[in-house]
């Protein structure tokens, strides 16, 4: 054959070869296709979901066969946020072109809520063993009862119903003011895209909640999909101040803290209403009465659930927020973030990050905070390694701070006595020095008021041969002049001279004589009346 081919004429064999070329590019086009085409004769015309929150939600599809009819078909479901991943089986009318729907049941304990992301595919099979899969779908619940207005501002993203536009900007201003001091409080910055859903009804706040919500819930948050609910009946409202800041709080803990690290909810709760703009004084009586009672919750019921009594549930609140508002007082802003630094990190356990940031773990720290209320230890005197630590800054708080108090109470008790009557003492010794020293001035100026007396009598002089003079004009001292008047000497500052201010102190004249009276002009020492 080769050598046969080799004889024919060269333009014989360029154009069989092309010709061979052609056609085996043609059908290496075509087998795809065709391939295909036999492999899968199925296709999707249309696919659908609608949310009925909070019911149902159905899923529908159209598809067609060009070989056999349809004869099966399946809808793959999951849910991660709900650990769900599950395999439905849709009846079918057997045939060529079918419509399927499937009613996925979300009531009840099928509870799935706003803002969950669902992923689904559908499996179809026909008669003759051909199977078609089709791409996977996602998409986000939401409470489709209402129509929502949405406004955003940096990473915050707000949503409200049946209010007007500027309703919305004004809420948001005020998230907007809220983040700030959540930010000057914490330290902390969000740092992805989250969701605050607001209702402005009970009825529409609570239906949107899971099944088994406590009553007494005024808001709720899901760190793991970045978004908060609460009910905002109006702006001027105080649970506005309370509640949005407090759920706000929890997403950016959440979003500092690492996946892998688990916050008890007694830090997560009490940082929340450590960070509210409101408070209302019924938690602090909660608290108190707790106090005087010596009947504190433990922290080891506080770690992942609050009690279900609505009681217990408010001195839980009460509680974690007067131990994390003792945190600040005792060790500071900076310690405490340093903590959400090493809760971030995710490379230690919180009560590892605890003893690093502040020198102590949860045990100790609750032992201590008990011995700061006047309450009794939690840990035995063997336990008590660590010394009560003193607050080292300032911040406010509405509830009750008692001082510390520990076994070391008699000691400092003692050392407090002392140094009150080392000041008393002290106190006794300046008043004492103080007195002195105006004794020794008042009789320095009673020495200079007898010095000035003898000046007066020297410079006068006796009358001669005891002989009256005439009395001066004005009467008084006698000769041109009265001490102190114009033309005359003075012994005095004519400003102030002693004393207080306006009343003239020191040697006075002496009293006026009318001429011709027994004794008459001026007296002097040694004279006779």
């Amino acid at each position: 054959m080769l050598v046969r081919y080799a004889r024919l004429p060269l333009l014989v064999r360029v154009l069989s070869s092309l010709a061979v070329a052609w056609l085996l590019t043609a059908g290496a086009l075509a087998s795809p296709a065709l391939a295909k085409q036999a492999a899968d004769p199925m296709s999707v015309m249309a696919q659908t979901q609608n949310v009925h929150f909070p019911d149902y939600i159905d899923f529908q599809i159209s598809a067609s066969d060009i070989l056999a009819p349809i004869v099966s078909a399946y809808i793959h479901v999951s849910i991660p946020l709900l650990d769900v991943d599950n395999t439905n089986r849709v009846a079918v009318n057997a045939a060529k072109t079918v419509t399927l729907h499937w009613r996925m049941n979300t009531s009840g304990d099928n509870y799935v809520m706003p803002g969950a992301t669902i992923t689904y595919y559908w499996e179809l099979s026909d008669s003759l063993d051909n199977s078609h899969l089709t791409k996977y779908t996602s998409f986000i619940v939401t409470d489709t009862r209402f129509s929502w207005k949405s406004a955003t501002q940096g990473y915050m993203h707000l949503h409200w119903y049946n209010e007007t536009s500027g309703f919305g900007q004004s809420l948001l201003t005020r998230a907007t003011t809220d983040e700030q001091h959540l930010v000057e409080v914490t330290g902390l910055n969000y740092h992805q895209t989250f969701d605050l859903w607001v209702y402005s009804s009970e009825n529409a706040f609570r239906s949107a909640l899971p099944p088994d919500t406590l009553e007494w819930v005024g808001g709720e948050a899901f760190p793991p999909l970045n978004e908060a609910f609460f009910m905002v009946s109006s702006l001027t409202d105080e649970t506005l101040a309370r509640d949005m800041p407090h759920e706000m709080t929890h997403l950016l803990l959440h979003q500092t803290v690492s996946a892998h690290t688990d916050v008890p909810l007694w830090f997560d709760e009490g940082l929340a209403v450590y960070c509210q703009l409101y408070h209302e004084p019924e938690m602090t009586d909660r608290l108190n009465e707790a106090l005087r009672n010596h009947s504190l919750l433990p922290l080891s019921q506080l770690m992942q659930r609050f009690p279900s009594d609505s009681d217990a549930a408010y001195l839980a609140y009460a509680e974690s927020w007067n131990l994390v508002d003792y945190m600040y007082r005792t060790f500071g802003k900076t310690a405490l973030q340093h903590l959400f630094q090493l809760l971030g990190s995710g490379q230690q356990t919180f009560d590892e990050a605890l003893q690093a940031a502040i020198g102590e773990d949860q045990a100790h720290l609750e032992n201590q905070w008990h011995l700061a209320l006047h309450q009794p230890p939690t840990l035995s005197s063997a336990e008590m390694q660590t010394p009560v630590a003193q607050p080292a800054t300032t911040a406010q708080s509405q509830l009750p701070v008692p001082a510390t108090s520990d076994s070391r109470d008699i000691t400092l008790a003692g050392l407090g006595a002392l140094l009150m009557l080392t000041s008393l003492l002290g106190t006794a010794l300046l008043l004492v020095s103080i007195r002195n020293q105006r004794l020794q001035a008042l009789a320095a100026v009673q020495e200079a008021e007898q010095i000035l007396a003898i000046s007066r009598r020297d410079w006068q002089g006796p009358p001669p041969f005891r002989v009256p003079p005439p009395a001066s004009p004005q009467g008084g001292w006698p000769g041109p002049s009265v001490p102190g008047s114009a033309g005359g000497f003075s012994y005095f500052d004519s400003d102030q001279p002693f004393g207080s201010p306006g009343k003239e102190e020191g040697p006075q004249p002496p009293p006026f004589q009318e001429p011709g009276s027994e004794g008459h002009g001026p007296w002097f020492p040694g004279s006779e009346r």
